[in-house]
């Protein structure tokens, strides 16, 4: 092994040289590793960006990689927002593929990890079998049933003794409950703790199992704000339904996407046209999601409300009330009108709405009546959703709603002071 510096570059800029080497895995500067097989051959180049380049996004890295006298080499664009630890390059094919409904920008820097294929595919009629105890649980999930969620669960592993299977699947899915409740980090931990499982132990269904896993950690991740390991975890989940044919797990893959860029946009200050993109594309996303979501309702197979949740999404990406920055901006009719139809077909299934979707829908009306001026109706309908957040347990939901509160009661009050009439001096 040797390491030069180049003759023509600057004080990071060096050259590795591995050759006849024995090593498991090489973390390189930016986190990156290199997986090295026994008796293999390898030369790595590696060269680091200046930090304008970083920022910049214009920055990149040239690898080439002798393996057995095959070489390759490719050329990346460098994230804005980095994360400690890739494990694995991207798979350069999904990654096209993902970009292809729209330009390359800044969601789609992010280098995300490679995953090797499955070796084979899940059993279809186990598929069946998870979704049909999904079926189960979910709509009592929605409904901030907590204890019920958690007892169906138990009789769930229960009635199947000895099915590690279940027995993680149940496990991912009280994560989210936990997640609901506001504990993001503990839900994490759990998840992990599965996906721990899964690597060390052979169990069927594991495709699944790290697929719904990771759109959890997704989730997890986008509301702690962590956009490069939610863009990672996505990608896992990605690579490891590849083989898949399951309707249910697309649409969900989907709808974490949507979610995934709605939250980017929202997050990052980006200028006008930047933005439209972004928002095309994630409505592009969220409408493959909601048509998966009206099949498989047709069905009646599996419950899935993530169309419902899914046009009260586009509605508040249109509306752009998520943050105080975003509410100081203006947002033009057309935009109000279109996330007011969405609305109108959500509220035909209002009777039939899980406590979880009330709430949502009710800050979507919230953010309608804002955009429309309609501060009295905006400031009523964040107090109900407010008040179905803590008696349901949705504490989740409940930071984002008062704030809404707070900047909807100053205006009303800085309105009516405005608005009253002051008598003429004598």
């Amino acid at each position: 092994m040797a390491v030069h510096q180049l003759a023509d570059g600057k004080e990071s800029d060096f050259q590795v040289n591995l050759t006849n080497c024995t090593f498991g895995t090489l973390v390189t500067g930016d986190g990156n590793t290199v997986n090295s097989v026994n008796d293999y051959c390898r030369c790595l180049e590696y060269r680091e960006w200046s930090v304008t380049s970083r920022l910049r996004g214009t920055g990149f890295r040239t690898t080439a990689i002798q393996d057995g006298g095959e070489c390759r080499g490719t050329k990346r664009k460098q994230s804005k927002i980095r994360f400690p630890q890739r494990k694995h390059r991207p798979d350069q094919k999904s990654c096209l593929k993902r970009g292809s409904s729209g330009s390359e920008g800044e969601i789609d820097r992010y280098n995300s990890p490679e995953i090797f294929p499955p070796a084979s595919c899940d059993s279809e009629q186990k598929t069946i079998e998870f979704c049909a105890d999904l079926k189960r649980l979910h709509p009592l999930r929605d409904s901030g049933n907590w204890k019920v969620f958690n007892s169906v669960a138990d009789d769930i592993i229960k009635a199947k003794p000895g099915a590690l299977a279940i027995e993680l699947l149940m496990a991912i899915e009280k994560s989210v409950v936990v997640s609901y409740q506001n504990d993001l980090e503990k839900a994490e931990a759990m998840v992990l703790e599965a996906l721990d499982t899964l690597k060390k132990t052979k169990v069927e269904m594991s495709n699944f199992l790290v697929t719904m896993a990771h759109l959890h950690l997704t989730g997890f991740y986008r509301r702690l704000n962590k956009h490069g390991k939610a863009k990672a975890s996505l990608a896992i989940a990605e690579q490891s339904f590849r083989n898949g044919n399951s309707r249910f797990v697309k649409a969900l893959i989907f709808y974490e996407m949507a979610s995934n860029l709605t939250k980017y946009v929202s997050s990052i200050p980006l200028d006008r046209s930047a933005r439209e993109k972004y928002v095309e594309q994630a409505k592009n996303y969220m409408k493959q999601c909601i048509d998966l979501c009206i099949e498989l309702a047709t069905d009646g197979n599996v419950y899935i409300k993530k169309h419902l949740f899914g046009l009260i999404k586009l509605a508040l990406l249109d509306l752009n009330c998520r943050t105080k920055a975003a509410r100081s901006q203006i947002t033009c009719t057309r935009s109000i009108e279109e996330a007011k139809n969405c609305l109108k077909t959500v509220e035909k299934f209002e009777e039939e709405m899980k406590e979880g979707q009330k709430i949502q829908f009710l800050v979507a009306q919230c953010d309608l009546n804002f955009r429309q001026k309609n501060l009295q109706a905006a400031l009523r309908h964040a107090h109900r959703a407010l008040d179905l957040a803590e008696g349901h347990g949705f504490s989740l939901e409940v930071t984002a709603i008062k704030e809404r509160q707070e900047d909807i009661s100053k205006l009303v009050t800085t309105t009516e002071t405005m608005n009253l009439d002051v008598p003429p001096l004598r």
